[in-house]
């Protein structure tokens, strides 16, 4: 759980962009505006914000890619 508010500076490190990208995409992060102006974070909002992005790698045969492109040995069948 969150142990206070993040200010534009430290949501932009949490994740891994700059304070004007925040900025720019204001209108779809969760985030908080009390009066005087300044803009602030929850981590716990922006985790859960994040996690709609999740990408699931694809169920892959990457040993048979390898061996394909020639990074990895064909199988050699035994001598009969």
């Amino acid at each position: 759980m969150s142990q206070g508010f993040l200010d534009m500076e430290a949501a932009a490190e949490y994740l891994c962009r700059s304070p004007r990208w925040i900025r720019m995409h204001l209108g779809e992060i969760p985030h908080y505006r009390p009066p005087g102006g300044q803009i602030l974070f929850l981590e716990d909002d922006l985790l859960l914000w994040m996690v709609r992005y999740k990408v699931e790698p694809a169920n892959i045969d990457l040993k048979g890619i390898l061996t394909k492109v020639g990074f990895l040995p064909r199988r050699r069948t035994p001598p009969r």
